[in-house]
Order: structure tokens, then sequence, then C-alpha cells
């Protein structure tokens, strides 16, 4: 399997972390609870976390949400979200240039009164500890306390799931699942824990989130874990009740979602050759996701004439041990 990259986990945390039930979960669970007490969960919201300064550079966070305040002026307050799978000593300068945007915002739209709280919260999950100051000021050398003024001073919250004890990791079945997949994907323990985070997931009642979820759990083991391969996902499946027949729905959802986009790129070509269009698209991304193609590679799938080909090999693409596997079907 490829070595993992931050977009790929930039997007598994996108995913789980853009649905409001899991933010407040997290909020309720992690955050300090003298700041909770204050705050009206019920209103959270997922707001856009992209903005656009003078130059028109857009520039996104990875998330934030609003909500209500029980009391206090403004009524609004935001969380911003970020997410780092390394340790980066320049993050507070990062969640800093977001926060000004938001502000600045407020103040172009013409809104009054105080400005709103933002309260900047970094997720952490890399193998190396966060040896960095959360505090701002820290960044700064000044020859005398007589600068000090002048320096910004704020702090963010660290939430560093790669550390954590196991019994620190908590929440519902969705945040416990979510975090031991973080903390031990970029580890060889992966593989023990499979089970254990699958088992989790098989708790949900409904089986429609059940398998979202799991959709969304097996496409990010597949992209960014080294230490895992098929036969061990079908091992961890095979633990749940009705995992053996999970597996195809699954497989299935990822195939058609490579498909759909596929496809609505193809249609500009005429229904069968968009269809065939569609189907190289589908299987360029599934193993763009899953491998890493050399330009060669792409060029023999984009080559592909005949669709029951194409189908064959989009069909193996999730069980594959490796991207040969899939390439030897098309040749």
């Amino acid at each position: 399997m490829p070595a993992s990259t931050p977009r790929v986990h930039d997007r598994f945390f996108k995913q789980i972390f853009t649905r409001p039930e899991n933010v407040r979960d997290f909020i309720i669970t992690y955050l300090p609870s003298a700041l909770v007490s204050y705050l009206d969960l019920e209103s959270l919201e997922v707001v856009d976390g992209s903005y656009v300064q003078a130059d028109l550079a857009e520039y996104f966070s990875d998330v934030v949400v609003r909500t209500r305040m029980k009391q206090g002026n403004p009524a609004d307050l935001y969380f911003l979200f970020e997410h780092k799978s390394g340790p980066e000593r320049y993050a507070r300068v990062q969640v800093l240039q977001y926060m000004a945007s938001r502000w600045y915002a407020h103040v172009r739209d013409g809104q009054s009164g105080p400005l709103p709280l933002i309260i900047p919260v970094v997720i952490y999950h890399g193998t190396r500890f966060w040896n960095f100051s959360l505090e701002f000021g820290e960044l700064f050398d000044p020859p005398s306390s007589d600068f000090l003024p002048y320096i910004p001073r704020f702090e963010h919250i660290l939430h560093d799931i790669s550390h954590l004890d196991e019994s620190e990791i908590k929440g519902s079945i969705v945040l416990q699942a979510v975090q031991l997949l973080l903390k031990f994907i970029q580890r060889p323990e992966l593989r023990d824990q499979l089970p254990r985070i699958v088992d989790l997931l098989g708790s949900l009642a409904e089986k429609d989130r059940l398998t979202e979820y799991l959709q969304v759990v097996l496409e990010y083991v597949f992209q960014a874990s080294e230490h895992v391969d098929a036969s061990d996902v079908r091992e961890a499946f095979k633990k749940l009740p009705q995992g053996e027949k999970l597996m195809p729905t699954i497989a299935e959802k990822l195939r058609q979602e490579g498909m759909q986009q596929g496809m609505q790129q193809g249609m500009q070509q005429g229904m069968q050759q968009g269809e065939l269009q569609g189907k190289r698209i589908a299987l360029l991304r599934l193993m763009n996701r899953k491998f890493s193609l050399s330009s060669g590679e792409e060029t023999l799938i984009t080559s592909v004439q005949d669709q029951a080909t194409l189908d064959r090999a989009l069909e193996s693409v999730l069980f594959a041990q490796d991207k040969f596997e899939v390439l030897g079907l098309l040749q």
C-alpha cells in the first residue's frame, strides 16, 4: 500500500468532523467543561471553512463550526479545527491567519458589536511528539519585555490522539473508533487494532449508518496504511454478524462512487463512449487512491477499449494485494 500523505489524512478527518454529531460529541468529551457550559450545542452547525482575502487567494481551514452562546455578546462562537498528521511549528500562524480573516470579514460586512470568539483546536495524530509550544508569543524572541505589548498572545488547544492512553479514548462509538484508527493508522499495530475498530462500529444500531462509516474507514485504511492488507480487512469483517454480507455492499459503493464521477466527465462524448471513458476515469481514480501509478500505467488504463475488461479491473481493485494484480487484467 502507498505511503500515506497529508491529503489522505485530511480527507478522512473532514469526512468525520464535518458531521455535526461527531463535532458536538468531541466538544463535550474533550474540551474544558467550564467553556462548554456556556454553549448551546444544539445550535451547532458546520460552516464554510474557506475565506478570500483582498488578493483573491483562497485559503482553507479543515473544519469550522459555529454555535450559539447561552449568554454574552456576540451570541455566536466559532471553533476552528485543524488536523495535523505531523508536528508543525507554525500551526499557530496558520490558525491566526484564519482567525484574523474571519474577524476582518465581520468588519467588512458591516456587522456591529464585539468580534466573535474563535477557539482554535489542533487535532494531531503523528508518530512523533508535538514538542512545540501552544502559545503564539513563544514564536518571538524580543530583546526585552518592553516589546511584549506588541506581540499577539493566544494559545490553541492541542488534542494529541497518538499519545493518548487508550483509557482516554472516550465518547460515542464513532468518536472512539475514529480516534483508535487515527492513533494506529501509521503503526504496525493497526493489524491487531482493526478488528476492535470494526467491532466498535458494528455496535451502531442503524445498518445504513454502519455501512456508511465502514466504507469511510475501509477507504482510509487502504489509502493510508502500509501495515494492513485485504486479508486483514476480511478477517476483521468476519467478526461482524453481517460482515460477510456487508463487504460486497461496501466494495460496490466504492466502485460506484468512482464510476459516478467518471461518468459525469465522459457524458459529453456520447453514451457509449462516455460510459467507456467513465470507467477508465473511475479505475484511474480508485487505483490512484489505493496505489501510486506511473505515467505509463495511467496510459495503459486510458488506452483500454473494452468495457468488460474495465469492469473486471474495477471489481478487483478493492481486494487487490498490489497494483500489478489489477494491471495484469488489462494486458
